[in-house]
């Protein structure tokens, strides 16, 4: 006879193994987004400057557009970093890595102790339940939310099998 007890501990396992699976999922999606901005507003400034103070330019400077072109790339490569420390772009990145990376072991750990504590005592496995319930309240409590883009892409990711174990796949034996 099964304890109706265990049976919904494992089902709440599943359900927040799922939640961190596209909670970790979607971080990633964003950190990777972040990561490309970050180069972006990195290389931009740095590029325009150099193009603003070339020999390119400089060779056609004396015509006005020229000089136009050379103030504007100027001042548009001073905005870069300005936006880039406005908008705290560079921690964010740090801050999404690291939850993304909480979530994706919080998933890992939802699933071992469904499948390895169902077998044990009730009092152990809702004892290491409420621990990792502690863990997942703190890294909701700190990580930033996901745009819903993230979401919609890492949910469409999971859904087509990025995701999933080659032995998840394997018939039972």
């Amino acid at each position: 006879m099964t304890d109706t007890r265990i049976q919904s501990l494992v089902d709440e396992c599943s359900r927040q193994e799922d939640n961190c699976r596209y909670t970790g999922a979607s971080l990633y999606t964003w950190q990777k987004s972040a990561q490309r901005w970050r180069a972006g507003f990195l290389i931009a400034p740095i590029l325009l400057a150099g193009v603003a103070t070339s020999q390119i330019l400089g060779t056609t400077l004396r015509s006005d557009w020229a000089q136009a072109v050379a103030a504007l790339m100027s001042l548009t490569a001073g905005f870069f970093p300005s936006i880039y420390i406005a908008l705290n772009m560079d921690m964010r990145v740090s801050e999404i890595s690291r939850s993304a990376a909480e979530f994706t072991n919080l998933r890992d750990r939802f699933r071992q102790i469904s499948i390895i504590r169902r077998s044990g005592p009730f009092e152990e496995f809702q004892a290491e339940f409420e621990a990792l319930m502690d863990r997942l309240d703190a890294a909701r409590g700190s990580a930033p939310p996901a745009p819903d883009w993230c979401f919609k892409e890492a949910q469409s990711k999971i859904k087509a099998g990025h995701y999933t174990s080659d032995v998840d796949e394997q018939p039972a034996s």
